[in-house]
């Protein structure tokens, strides 16, 4: 009987140790990530949620409501989410001031557009055109300061001669260009189909003069790295096989996104498949750090930054990601073209 009992005594610690194991790794396996009310700009991040991949990865993700990319990044860094799926200029900006902040993936590729009135439509198709006038835009955004870097290598001026007028949000930039304030706008997200469905004529994108330039990345901390790398793996195979779906099977990619957002058809095939917005998500350490030099170019780097590229974007993860879905999918093309695209991007 004694050692029965003992042997229960070990039985039951045996289990409450491993039942504690057991909760520990739940907790590690859940991710708080940012979103802005029933935003799609993170498009695959909402589809993985909706289509439940996270929890068929063995992972649970808690949207956390912000008002804004600073309010994101803030919560990262007092350890109250850990991934910021928006935003390329807070995270650059944050970490060269010395801030944990680690770019791990990517959403959305070039995004922005450059629109004018019908008056202009044809004198206005390069970035050379747009010497010379004024431009409403919106501070920060990527495409204008990349757009106003490219003019001043090219030589043009941009100091005097063009003016870049900031204006509170891009249905701002559209009504100035609709009164003749500006000649030009430029425009991120969704506003450019809703600058057009308001009379205005499509320019040129940034694509079109920097391919595959950088916009919003994924975001989070090398404490979070640290602590839950299994967990972000999982969050981009899910990103991944919610990319996969979006390529493969529109109509239902479409359909999850038009119920989450409340948007119609329109506007979610317009932000998914019109290519002034490419879903991406690739870190792209490369144009990460193009993105910087820019940013110091235009002065929006302190001169003491703290920045530094390898501590800063970590392309293991998604490779991590990328590599596994390979094994699954040993055929898939797509999955090849963001291989060879990954070597590109980041060597």
């Amino acid at each position: 009987m004694r050692r029965t009992a003992v042997l229960l005594a070990i039985s039951l610690m045996a289990a409450a140790g491993l039942s504690g194991c057991t909760k520990k790794a739940a907790e590690s396996e859940v991710l708080k990530v940012g979103n802005m009310g029933t935003s799609i700009k993170a498009a695959m991040v909402v589809l993985a949620h909706e289509m439940g991949y996270y929890e068929e990865e063995g992972l649970k993700v808690e949207f956390e409501q912000i008002n804004n990319l600073n309010d994101g990044l803030t919560a990262i860094g007092t350890d109250k989410m850990d991934v910021l799926p928006m935003g390329i200029i807070p995270t650059v900006t944050f970490a060269s001031q010395g801030g944990d902040y680690v770019v791990f993936g990517g959403t959305i590729a070039e995004g922005g557009e450059v629109v004018v009135s019908d008056e202009l439509k044809d004198k206005v198709k390069s970035l050379e055109d747009l010497e010379g006038l004024t431009i409403a835009c919106v501070r920060p955004e990527t495409s204008h300061m990349i757009a106003e870097s490219l003019m001043r290598d090219q030589g043009l001026d941009v100091d005097t001669a063009t003016k870049f007028v900031e204006v509170d949000g891009f249905q701002s930039v559209i009504e100035a260009v609709q009164k003749k304030t500006a000649d030009a706008g430029f425009v991120n997200s969704g506003f450019g189909l809703i600058a057009r469905q308001q009379g205005l004529t499509k320019a040129f994108a940034i694509g079109d003069v920097m391919p595959g330039a950088v916009c919003c990345r994924q975001t989070t901390s090398q404490k979070v790295i640290d602590e839950k790398r299994d967990a972000l793996v999982k969050f981009q195979t899910a990103n991944l096989r919610a990319y996969l779906l979006c390529q493969e099977d529109p109509e239902t990619a479409v359909k999850k996104l038009m119920d989450f957002s409340g948007q119609d058809r329109e506007y979610v095939e317009y932000c998914l498949y019109d290519g002034a917005m490419k879903i991406t998500m690739d870190p792209a350490k490369n144009k990460v750090k193009s993105f910087y030099e820019v940013m110091k170019d235009n002065g929006d780097i302190p001169e003491d930054s703290k920045w530094d590229a390898d501590k800063n974007v970590d392309v293991t993860i998604y490779k991590d990601a990328l590599d596994g879905l390979m094994k699954r999918y040993p055929d898939s093309e797509i999955l090849k073209e963001l291989d060879a695209a990954y070597q590109e991007n980041n060597f």
